[in-house]
């Protein structure tokens, strides 16, 4: 093997170097092909079957295999391949003078299933000379044979009776197949069968209100069983069951059935009583504002529903928070809340400051002004709902405003008092009015309220001051556009007796008839 080896190589480079040389190509077109090819008599087998591999080359000098056979082997040959039990595959590598050819040949192998069997007897406890019922089914497998206390070749499935059995009974039965042999064996007792035995518990034993059981039982020598009490219906000869939402204490039975009478078995639980529910009820804050808000936070255990009452109504949810806006009064705030084991109640108490007094700030710009001149009267009001005027103004203002005066001839006083839900307040302004040096008369009056022919005066729209120096005789006249003055000052009257009357007009300047007549001596 290693003489061809190194042959090889030498024949490569020879090869290689003649091709390089750039001459001609006459010498290597004489080199004949090489080829294999495998064969075998089947190209599928069962698991643990037999093949014949055949090979043939031409113009190869050795050949060695490889895959799931090995070695060298002949240019040309045949070989048994013995017990197959998975697909194969057959490779030959042969020398030529070119270089190394190859072939591969593959074998599938079919790996049958392994036999499975069934055999059950009805019943497997049989009094002296009793029979019973043996019944067996199979697959992938091809015959079977009986052993034991019985015998025989027997079908790959069936049933055959039993009769006279006077002893124990051990019977067996195997079956084979492609896939290799499977064996059952059932063994038939005689005389009086036992009674069933139950073994039956539960876990836990004693559980939480609305809590959960689990019930596990085995049996022996039982074919069927029953459940009664607390729990119902068929269940299988072995088994757990979860039982769920208990809520009394409660008693599982359990009787089971087989060919040597019935057996009862009883698991007993125990369930607690349902918890009292809890509530716990806060706000925040619980100390507030006049008019403020507060926010109530709750949550209970065991709860079903709850139910506000006091400061507050409704159901609510067993957990929850709600906020509480415009308290002006302090607040109880009551939750009750009910369960299964009863009702449970919390409370909170919200304090809620007095409203304060009501606060003003007015003022007037200018505070000092000239005969017969005018100021502005600026006020804002915080915690009050109404303000009223007195002193030199009068009627209901709102709690803020602004508010020219005109025409000051005397010394004025405005008073703005204010009520809300805390009292009221009121705050004053004083105007200082300075006099000319010139002559001047003050006139005062009392506004008319009736027109002449007796009926209310409601479109009162000002006055007409009339003056001179003669009686009955007024070169002067003065226009007051205020309705709701009552005085004014005359000014740079000369040094004279002066005369006055006045007249009252309304909307449509209808005017009155002369007032009385007064007079002042100016010096």
């Amino acid at each position: 093997m290693y003489r061809n080896i190194i042959l090889l190589l030498i024949v490569s480079g020879v090869l290689s170097a003649c091709g390089s040389s750039g001459g001609s190509s006459e010498g290597s077109s004489n080199l004949k092909s090489p080829s294999i090819e495998i064969t075998s008599n089947l190209n599928s087998v069962i698991s643990g079957g037999d093949i014949t591999l055949n090979w043939a080359t031409q113009n190869v000098h050795s050949c060695v295999a490889t895959g799931d056979w090995s070695g060298p082997k002949g240019i040309t040959g045949s070989e048994i391949i013995n017990a197959l039990t998975s697909d194969s595959t057959f490779s030959l590598t042969c020398s030529a003078e070119a270089g190394l050819i190859s072939d591969t040949h593959t074998v599938t192998v079919d790996v049958p299933n392994i036999p499975t069997l069934t055999l059950t007897a009805n019943p497997t406890h049989v009094l002296m000379n009793g029979s019973t019922t043996l019944t067996w089914s199979s697959t992938d497998a091809t015959d079977c044979v009986a052993s034991g206390d019985w015998n025989g070749s027997k079908p790959t499935s069936g049933s055959e009776t039993l009769t006279g059995i006077t002893s124990v009974q051990n019977l067996s039965l195997n079956c084979s197949g492609p896939g290799g042999v499977v064996e059952e064996n059932i063994i038939i007792s005689i005389g009086i069968p036992p009674a069933p035995s139950i073994n039956l518990t539960a876990s836990p034993a004693n559980v939480g209100y609305d809590g959960s059981v689990t019930i596990s039982w085995d049996t022996i020598n039982a074919d069927s069983c029953a459940a009664s009490g607390d729990w119902s219906g068929n269940r299988s000869i072995s088994g757990s069951q979860t039982i769920n939402n208990l809520t009394n204490d409660s008693t599982f039975h359990l009787t089971c059935s087989g060919p040597g009478g019935n057996t009862s078995e009883v698991a007993v639980v125990t369930v607690a009583g349902p918890q009292q529910p809890t509530v716990n009820l806060t706000a925040s804050p619980s100390n507030i504002a006049y008019n403020g808000s507060t926010t109530l936070s709750w949550n209970s255990d065991n709860a079903n529903t709850c139910t506000a009452s006091g400061d507050w109504s409704g159901s609510k949810s067993t957990s929850g928070s709600q906020t509480i806006n415009a308290l002006t009064l302090d607040s109880d705030f009551i939750l009750t809340c009910s369960g299964v084991g009863g009702d449970a109640a919390d409370s909170v108490n919200i304090s809620v400051a007095p409203p304060p007094e009501p606060t003003i700030n007015f003022s007037a710009s200018p505070t000092t002004v000239s005969q017969n001149g005018s100021t502005t009267l600026t006020w804002n009001v915080s915690h009050a709902n109404s303000c009223t005027a007195s002193g030199d103004w009068s009627g209901n203002k709102n709690t803020t405003g602004t508010e020219s005066v005109n025409a000051l001839v005397a010394d004025s006083q405005f008073v703005l008092n204010c009520s809300g839900d805390g009292g009221s307040s009121s705050q004053t302004v004083n105007i200082t009015v300075v006099l000319n040096n010139n002559g001047t008369a003050l006139l005062s009056w009392t506004p008319p309220t009736e027109n002449t022919d007796g009926s209310t005066l409601n479109d009162l729209a000002g006055y007409k001051i009339y003056y001179g120096t003669s009686s009955g005789n007024y070169s002067e006249t003065i226009t007051i556009n205020d309705p709701g003055l009552t005085s004014f000052l005359v000014e740079n009257l000369a040094t004279a007796n002066w005369y006055f009357v006045m007249t009252s007009f309304n909307d449509t300047n209808i005017e009155s008839a002369y007032s009385a007549e007064v007079s002042k001596a100016i010096n």
